[in-house]
C-alpha cells in the first residue's frame, strides 16, 4: 500500500526534477518499494495523469507539464475567501499568484500546494454594501487553481467551539482559515459552547465538502487568564515543555565552571568586561571589553557564552534546541531554546562568577578598519550586569545616581561610545541601510493586564552593543569564508527590482526620489532615500513599505552577502543561548580553528542546506507568534475604549480600506472602506490612496485623521475604526 506520506514524497520528487521527464522505475527506486506496492503506485500515477499534474506519453514513461503552467508554493489565504500563492520559484512570476475562492480545492492557509496557472484576468470591480468603488488599476493578473496539497502546515486548528442541534462546529480563530470545521457529536471531547479548543482535521475541505475534525484538547474559556498564550503556542506549534531526556541532561550539567573546564583556555577574568542588556533580561549571551592601545587603536573583545561546550552534538538537548530553532519572546514570558538550567544558569554570563566563553578579539583603527583579530576559547568573569538605560544615563553628560554608582566604569563606556560612532560611520560610508523602526514596548502590571503601549526606547547603549555585535559577526563570517570549510551565513539577497520599481513610483508620487544606478538598486540608494525622510511624519510608514519590497533575510550554506548591511560576508555568532544558528557557528568556528577531520566537514556540509532551511523557517514561525501575542495584547488594552475617539495617522492603504496608527498609543487598526459614507471614493493605485469624487477629500500615507474605535475583537486580534 502506498501511504499518504509516500504520495507526498512522489509529488515533491516530481516537482523537484530538473529534467522534463521520468519513468515508473525512477519513482520505484526513489521510494524503494516492494513489488506488492508497485501496483498501488501505478494507480496513483494514473490519478496524477488524469488531473494533468503529469502526462503519460508511453507505458512507464511520463513528462511534466510546462513549468509555466504548473507551479508550487505556500498558500496565503484572505479572510474573504480568496488567496495568493507565494511561489517557491520566483523566476517564473515576479508577483504572488492570485487564487480565487472557487479554485482553493482542499487547500488551507499555509499549505504548500501545486497550482495550475490558467489565465490572465483583470481585477473585477468590488462592491461594498450598496456602494461601488472604482479602481484606476488596469494591470492583469495570472489566476491559479490548486490541484494538489503537497504539505499540510496546520494538522490542527485552534478555534471557538459552538454547540448545535444538528452538528457542533468550530470557528477558527485565524480568519485566514476560511472554513468552519464541523465536529461529529462523538468527537467533541465534552467541549462546551464558547470554549477555545484544538481540533485535528479529519476530512479536508472540497468544492462540495465541508471540512470535519475532532477535538483533541480543550484550552479553556476566552476569559481565562493567559489563554492567549495557550492559543498562540498551539496555533504555531511551539513546544513549551522539554523532553524528560533533555531535562535530565540539563540537570546533570555542573552549576559552576570546573578546574578541568578552565584548563587550556585563555584567562579573561581580570579583564573589565560587562554585559549590557534590557532590564528584564535573564540570559546573558554576550559581554564586551574595550581598551585603547598605545597605537591609539582599539582592542575590542566580544565574549560570547560558550554554549557548545555544554550542548554537544547528538545529545537530547541539542536535538530539542535544533527542533525549536530559536527562543520565542513574549511581553512577560519566553519559550527558551535551552532548559533554564543552561540558559539562565551555567551558560549565562552573570557578574562575579566564572563562565566559559568563545571570544572575538579585534584590533580596530580610528576609521573602523580591523587591523588584526583572533578567536579564542576563554574563561571570563563579568564585572557588572549593566542595562541600556543605566549606560545611557552615564553617557548623557548629566549628573545621575547611575553615574555615581558606576564611576569606575564611566571611562570604559565613554570609550565604547567613541568606537561605536567610528564603526557606525564606517558602515554608513559603505552604504549600509539603517532602518531603525521602533518596536512596541508593552507594559503590564503584576496581574498581566496591559497598562501602556509605547514605542520601545533606543538609546546610545543599544547602538554600542549593536555595532560591536555586527563587527564580531562579520569577522567570524569572513574567517569561515576564507577557511574554505563549511559555513552557515546570514544572507540578505538583493531586492526584486520589479517590486522596488513599484515602490519607487509610489514614493515619487509623494515627492521622494529613489534612484538606481546602471539598472540596479544599491544599498547606498536606499540609504539616501531614507535620509530624505528624516523627521518627516511619513518616515516610519514609507520605511515600512520600502521593507516590503526587500527580500527576507535568511540562513544559507552559500554566501550571497547581506544587502541591507552592505556586507560581503555575514553570520550570526553572538546569541547561542537563544538561536541555534549561532550555536552551530560556534561549532564551525572551533572546528576551523583546530582544522577538523575531512569526515566531519563532509558530514556537516551535507546537512547544512537542511539546517539553513529549518532554522530560517523556525525563525519566521517565532516572529509570527511574537507578533500575534503583541496584536492580542493591543486588543486587550483597547477593549474598554470602544466608542472613544483618537487622533491617528494613515500608514497603509488597500482596496478594502486603510490602516491607521494612533498618535497617543503605539496601536494600529483598520478603517474599512464601507465606513466612508460621506462621499464616493475612488481607489488610486499609483498613490495608494482614496479620493472623494465630490469633496476631493484624500486618504493617503501620512494623512492625519480623527477616528472612533468601533470594535476590539480578541478572537481575531483586530481593531476596527471609522473616521469621525
Amino acid at each position: 500500500m502506498v501511504t499518504q506520506a509516500q504520495k507526498d514524497q512522489v509529488l515533491q520528487y516530481i516537482h523537484s526534477l530538473q529534467k522534463n521527464g521520468f519513468t515508473f522505475r525512477d519513482v520505484v527506486r526513489f521510494l524503494d518499494l516492494d513489488s506488492d506496492d508497485r501496483r498501488n503506485l501505478q494507480h496513483f500515477l494514473d490519478e496524477l495523469d488524469s488531473e494533468g499534474i503529469i502526462h503519460r506519453i508511453k507505458k512507464g514513461r511520463y513528462i511534466l507539464p510546462s513549468r509555466e503552467n504548473l507551479v508550487s508554493g505556500v498558500l496565503s489565504c484572505h479572510r474573504d475567501g480568496y488567496g495568493f500563492l507565494v511561489l517557491d520559484d520566483r523566476t517564473l512570476f515576479k508577483e504572488d499568484l492570485f487564487i480565487p475562492g472557487r479554485n482553493m480545492g482542499e487547500a488551507l492557509h499555509g499549505d504548500r500546494v501545486l497550482v495550475r496557472v490558467e489565465r490572465k484576468k483583470p481585477p473585477e470591480r468590488r462592491s461594498f454594501g450598496r456602494r461601488r468603488v472604482r479602481s484606476d488599476e488596469k494591470k492583469e493578473r495570472f489566476e491559479g487553481t490548486v490541484v494538489r496539497v503537497l504539505e499540510r502546515k496546520h494538522p490542527t486548528v485552534v478555534g471557538r467551539f459552538h454547540e448545535h442541534t444538528r452538528f457542533p462546529y468550530i470557528i477558527p480563530l485565524d480568519a485566514r482559515m476560511i472554513y468552519d470545521i464541523r465536529i461529529p457529536f462523538q468527537s467533541t471531547k465534552g467541549a462546551k459552547d464558547g470554549q477555545i479548543v484544538v481540533a485535528a482535521i479529519t476530512l479536508p475541505p472540497g468544492r462540495n465538502q465541508i471540512p470535519q475534525g475532532k477535538v483533541t484538547e480543550i484550552l479553556g474559556s476566552p476569559e481565562d487568564p493567559g489563554i492567549e498564550y495557550k492559543i498562540v503556542e498551539h496555533k504555531f506549534g511551539l513546544p513549551v515543555e522539554f523532553s524528560p531526556e533533555a531535562l535530565a541532561e540539563a540537570e546533570a550539567t555542573p552549576d559552576r565552571v570546573t578546574k578541568e573546564d578552565r584548563s587550556h583556555r585563555e584567562d579573561f577574568r581580570n579583564e573589565i568586561a560587562v554585559t549590557i542588556d534590557g532590564e528584564t533580561a535573564r540570559d546573558f549571551d554576550d559581554a564586551v571589553s574595550l581598551k585603547k592601545m598605545p597605537s591609539d587603536n582599539y582592542l575590542l573583545g566580544v565574549h560570547i557564552a560558550d554554549v557548545s561546550h555544554y550542548v554537544r552534538e547528538g545529545t537530547a538537548i541539542d536535538a530539542e534546541a535544533y527542533e525549536r530553532g530559536t527562543s520565542v519572546y513574549f511581553p512577560d514570558r519566553a519559550i527558551p531554546m535551552l532548559p533554564q538550567k543552561l540558559s539562565n544558569g551555567i551558560c549565562s554570563l552573570k557578574p562575579g562568577v566564572d563562565r566559559l566563553v568563545l571570544s572575538a578579539l579585534m584590533e580596530i583603527d580610528g576609521k573602523g578598519k580591523i587591523i588584526d583579530f583572533r578567536f579564542v576559547q576563554g574563561v571570563l568573569r563579568s564585572r557588572e550586569r549593566m542595562t541600556y538605560t543605566a549606560v545611557a544615563e552615564i553617557l548623557s553628560g548629566e549628573d545621575s545616581k547611575e553615574k555615581d554608582r558606576y564611576a569606575e566604569l564611566a571611562p570604559l563606556f565613554e570609550t565604547m561610545q567613541e568606537l561605536c560612532l567610528i564603526l557606525s560611520k564606517k558602515r554608513y560610508r559603505r552604504g549600509a541601510v539603517d532602518f531603525d523602526l521602533p518596536e512596541a514596548d508593552i507594559q503590564l502590571d503584576r496581574s498581566g493586564k496591559v497598562i501602556s503601549i509605547l514605542p520601545a526606547e533606543r538609546n546610545i547603549a543599544h547602538r554600542i552593543i549593536e555595532e560591536f555585535m555586527l563587527q564580531a559577526n562579520e569577522c567570524v563570517a569572513g574567517w569561515l569564508s576564507s577557511s574554505g570549510g563549511p559555513a552557515l551565513y546570514r544572507i540578505h539577497e538583493e531586492p526584486d527590482p520589479v517590486k522596488v520599481d513599484e515602490f519607487a513610483e509610489f514614493a515619487s508620487a509623494l515627492g521622494y526620489k529613489l534612484e538606481r544606478h546602471d539598472g540596479q538598486y544599491r544599498p547606498r540608494d536606499f540609504q539616501k532615500f531614507i535620509s530624505q525622510m528624516e523627521r518627516k511624519p511619513e518616515q516610519k510608514f514609507l520605511t515600512y513599505l520600502m521593507l516590503r519590497s526587500f527580500m527576507q533575510a535568511r540562513y544559507s550554506e552559500t554566501n550571497e552577502g547581506h544587502f541591507g548591511l552592505a556586507a560581503a560576508e555575514y553570520t550570526h555568532f553572538t546569541s547561542p543561548i537563544r538561536r541555534y544558528p549561532d550555536l552551530l557557528v560556534h561549532r564551525l568556528l572551533k572546528e576551523s580553528l583546530k582544522k577538523s577531520s575531512p569526515e566531519w566537514s563532509e558530514m556537516i556540509s551535507e546537512r547544512m542546506p537542511e539546517i539553513a532551511t529549518h532554522t530560517s523557517s523556525r525563525e519566521r514561525v517565532a516572529a509570527e507568534a511574537e507578533r500575534e501575542i503583541e496584536k492580542i495584547k493591543k486588543v486587550q488594552f483597547m477593549k474598554d475604549k470602544v466608542g472613544e475617539e483618537f487622533e491617528a495617522i494613515v500608514f497603509s492603504v488597500t482596496r478594502q480600506g486603510f490602516f491607521v496608527e494612533l498618535l497617543d498609543h503605539y496601536v494600529e487598526g483598520f478603517v474599512p472602506l464601507s465606513t466612508l459614507v460621506d462621499d464616493f471614493y475612488i481607489y488610486k493605485e499609483r498613490t495608494h490612496s482614496f479620493l472623494g469624487e465630490r469633496h476631493r477629500r484624500r486618504f493617503q500615507l501620512g494623512t492625519k485623521v480623527l477616528v472612533r474605535l468601533d470594535s476590539a475583537d480578541i478572537d481575531t486580534a483586530r481593531l476596527s475604526f471609522s473616521v469621525v
